[in-house]
C-alpha cells in the first residue's frame, strides 16, 4: 500500500475556468457533496473512487477520466483523477484544485483544499480544515479517512487510531481506515498489531490485490519472509500488473539473503509500473540495493539510466540526484555528492517550482549536502547549512520532516565537535522513522565508547524490515561489525 501515502497527497486539477454548474440536489445530511451536473459522471467517479482507494490507480484514473469527459467541471473528480498523478505535475496542480473549490459547498471545498495545504507543509491548517469537514460530513467515512491519514502523515498516531476507527464503522470506508490503521501501527513498530489489522484488512476485501500486499509488507517488517512471499504472490494472482506487490517480494527476497531473486522481482516492478514517476521510484530501490551491497559505480549507473526514463519531470530528475548523492556518500566521495546535489537545490529554489515539491526536495537536498560536508570536516559549510535547515524548521514547525531535518543537523553539527552525548541528544531528537538519523546515533554512540547504547540503538533499528530504499542503504551499513560504521 506504500503508493497510497504518496498518492493521497498529489490531488490535482486541469483546466477549470469558471464555476462548476451546482448539483441539481443537494448532498445528504452529514455528507460531503460531489457537485457535477451529469449522473453518468457521477456514477464513473464512485466506480473509481473504489478503485482508487485499492491502489488500482490506472483503472481508477480511467474511470475518472470517463467522469470528466461527461462533466470537465466536475471539480471533486478532477481531484481524485489527479491523485493517481504523482510528482511535481500533480503537485502544481493541486494548487489550481484549491483555487478552483473555492464556490463549492463547504466540505466539498474544504476536502479539496485541505490537501493542497497538506503538500504546502501546512500541517495544522490542514488538519483545521479536515477536523471542519468530520463537523459538517460527520457521515461520510472519507472526511475521518483524510482526517486519519494527515494524523498519520504527521506522526500523532494516538490521534490517528480514533479517527481511522470512526471510518471503520462507517461501511463504505471501513476496509480501507483498516488498511491506513495497519499501518499507524506498523509505523510505530508494532508489526503484530499491524499484521492483526491487515488480516481484518484482507478478510473484508478478499478478491482485492491490496489487503495481500500491505499484509505481505508487516509479515516481512516481522521477519516472517515465507508468508509475506506467499501473501505478495497471493496479490499478484489476483492482479498480475499490481506491480507494488513486486517490489513487496523484491524487499522479502533480499532481506532473505537472495538478492538476485530480489532484483528480478524490481525488474519486474519496473516494467509493470504504470508511470513515470513510479520506473523512476523502481529505478532509486534498484540502485539502492546495488549500494548496499558496495557496487557503488553500479547503483551510480542506474541512476543515471533513470535520468532517461521517458516522462520523468524535473522533479523526478531533481530526486534522482539527491539520490544519486547519497549514494556517493556512501561511496565514499562526499565531494562529488556536494557537486551533484547541488542542481537540484536549484530546482528547489526556482520560481515556478510549487511549494508542495520545493520545500520537501529543498530539505532533503540540504540534508545530502550537510551529510557531505560533514564528512569533509567543512565546519563552516555544516555551520552555514544548518542554519538553513534550522530556520526551514521555524518557518514549518507543524510539520516532522522539517522539524526532523533540523535536529539531524544539529547532530553533524555537534559530531563535528567530538561533542558524542549532544549529538546523540540531537539524532534521538529526530523521528523515530528517520533511518539516518537512528544510523547516526548508533555513530555516535560508538565514537563515544558507549557499547551498550550503539547496540540498543542497532536492534531497535534493525528490529523491523521497512519497504524503503534508504532503510535497506542504512541496514547495510549498521549491520557492518562494530566499529566500522561510516558517518
Amino acid at each position: 500500500m506504500r503508493t497510497l501515502v504518496v498518492t493521497l497527497l498529489t490531488a490535482a486539477l486541469t483546466g477549470c475556468s469558471s464555476p462548476p454548474p451546482k448539483s441539481e440536489a443537494p448532498a445528504p445530511t452529514g455528507l460531503i457533496s460531489e457537485t457535477t451536473k451529469s449522473p453518468e459522471a457521477l456514477e464513473h467517479f464512485h466506480k473509481g473512487q473504489a478503485l482508487f482507494y485499492n491502489l488500482r490507480t490506472a483503472d481508477a484514473a480511467a474511470e475518472f477520466e470517463q467522469a470528466l469527459r461527461l462533466d470537465p467541471d466536475f471539480v471533486l473528480a478532477r481531484a481524485y483523477h489527479a491523485q493517481s498523478t504523482p510528482g511535481d505535475q500533480g503537485i502544481r496542480e493541486t494548487e489550481e484544485a484549491a483555487k478552483a473549490a473555492g464556490t463549492l459547498p463547504e466540505a466539498e471545498r474544504l476536502f479539496i483544499q485541505a490537501i493542497a495545504t497538506g503538500i504546502r507543509g501546512e500541517v495544522a491548517d490542514s488538519e483545521k480544515m479536515l477536523r471542519r469537514v468530520t463537523e459538517v460530513a460527520p457521515n461520510d467515512w472519507r472526511s475521518h479517512f483524510a482526517l486519519g491519514f494527515q494524523y498519520v502523515a504527521a506522526q500523532k498516531y494516538s490521534d490517528a487510531i480514533p479517527a481511522l476507527q470512526q471510518t471503520t464503522r462507517r461501511n463504505a470506508g471501513g476496509a480501507f481506515a483498516q488498511n491506513m490503521l495497519g499501518y499507524a501501527f506498523l509505523r510505530q513498530g508494532d508489526s503484530a498489531g499491524a499484521i492483526k489489522a491487515f488480516e481484518e484488512y484482507v478478510r473484508m476485501l478478499p478478491q482485492e490485490p491490496n489487503p495481500q500486499d500491505s499484509l505481505g509488507e508487516a509479515l516481512m517488517a516481522a521477519g516472517r519472509f515465507e508468508e509475506a512471499d506467499a501473501a505478495f504472490n497471493r496479490a499478484l494472482m489476483l492482479s498480475p500488473q499490481f506491480w507494488n506487490a513486486y517490489e513487496g517480494l523484491a524487499y522479502t527476497k533480499i532481506y532473505a539473503g537472495d538478492w538476485a531473486a530480489g532484483r528480478r522481482a524490481f525488474d519486474q516492478a519496473k516494467m509493470a509500473a504504470p508511470t513515470s514517476f513510479n520506473k523512476v521510484s523502481v529505478s532509486v530501490e534498484l540502485a539502492a540495493a546495488s549500494a548496499a551491497q558496495g557496487r557503488t559505480a553500479e547503483a551510480l549507473q542506474m541512476l543515471d539510466a533513470a535520468q532517461q526514463t521517458v516522462g520523468a519531470t524535473p522533479g523526478d530528475l531533481a530526486i534522482l540526484l539527491v539520490r544519486r548523492a547519497q549514494v556517493l556518500i556512501i561511496g565514499g566521495q562526499p565531494r562529488e555528492a556536494i557537486s551533484t546535489v547541488m542542481p537540484a537545490l536549484g530546482v528547489a529554489d526556482a520560481a515556478d517550482t510549487p511549494p508542495g515539491l520545493a520545500r520537501p526536495l529543498r530539505t532533503d537536498t540540504l540534508r545530502a549536502r550537510i551529510t557531505a560536508e560533514g564528512r569533509l570536516n567543512q565546519t563552516d559549510a555544516v555551520a552555514a547549512t544548518a542554519a538553513l535547515l534550522r530556520m526551514a524548521a521555524a518557518d514549518r514547525s507543524d510539520d516532522p520532516a522539517t522539524r526532523t531535518a533540523a535536529s539531524y543537523a544539529e547532530g553533524i553539527v555537534a559530531m563535528g565537535k567530538r561533542d558524542f552525548a549532544a549529538a546523540r541528544m540531537a539524532f534521538d531528537a529526530c523521528a523515530a522513522e528517520d533511518d539516518w538519523c537512528q544510523w547516526q546515533a548508533i555513530v555516535a554512540a560508538e565514537r563515544a565508547g558507549d557499547k551498550t547504547a550503539a547496540a540498543t540503538g542497532r536492534d531497535r533499528l534493525l528490529r523491523l524490515y521497512r519497504r524503503d530504499p534508504g532503510y535497506l542503504i542504512v541496514r547495510s551499513q549498521v549491520m557492518r561489525p562494530a566499529g566500522r560504521n561510516t558517518e
